[in-house]
């Protein structure tokens, strides 16, 4: 074996050596990391409106609420209320009204409702982005591992009339 091998091998073994002493010590300091929460990225502006929608049952169409958005879609529900006319779906929407605008509307020919948001420009993205990497920083400074979280809609319900009870459903 030649000299340059000898050099090469001996060169590869220190670096294997050096990388696992290098991952030996991330998994170390990662190890010491605790949950730290969730941080709620802005100001938010929560407000609750309620938006009703008419509609027309029909006997060979199912009237389908389209639910868009990031948000977690587990708290969208149905609703039966007395209070609410016949044939009309009222949404009960909480939501940050500095970043959204929401809206349903009666799709006729597809015999829908359809329900979404209207993204606002906000024009603070970048702040939001820095605030975040200012939070996750001195979180992981001081051992914490934190998730950040900008919010559009929290919560969504639907009332309606028990006499259309079966003329609705969610779908995603």
């Amino acid at each position: 074996m030649s000299r340059l091998h000898k050099i090469s091998i001996i060169v590869f073994c220190l670096g294997v050596l050096l990388c696992g002493i290098g991952s030996g010590l991330i998994f170390t300091e990662l190890d010491g990391l605790v949950y730290g929460g969730k941080h709620i990225l802005g100001e938010p502006d929560m407000r609750t409106d309620e938006i009703d929608v008419e509609f027309e049952p029909e006997e060979d169409r199912l009237n389908i609420f389209g639910v868009i958005g990031s948000y977690n879609r587990r708290s969208t529900r149905i609703v039966v209320d007395s209070s609410v006319p016949r044939n009309t779906a009222r949404f009960s929407v909480t939501y940050n009204a500095k970043r959204v605008e929401p809206f349903a509307q009666w799709e006729e020919e597809e015999g829908r409702i359809d329900f979404g948001w209207y993204w606002k420009d906000s024009g603070d993205d970048m702040e939001m982005m820095m605030e975040a990497k200012n939070v996750i920083l001195s979180n992981l400074k001081e051992g914490r591992l934190v998730s950040c979280e900008a919010i559009e809609v929290e919560e969504v319900t639907v009332l309606v009339n028990p006499s259309n009870e079966k003329d609705v459903r969610i779908m995603y």
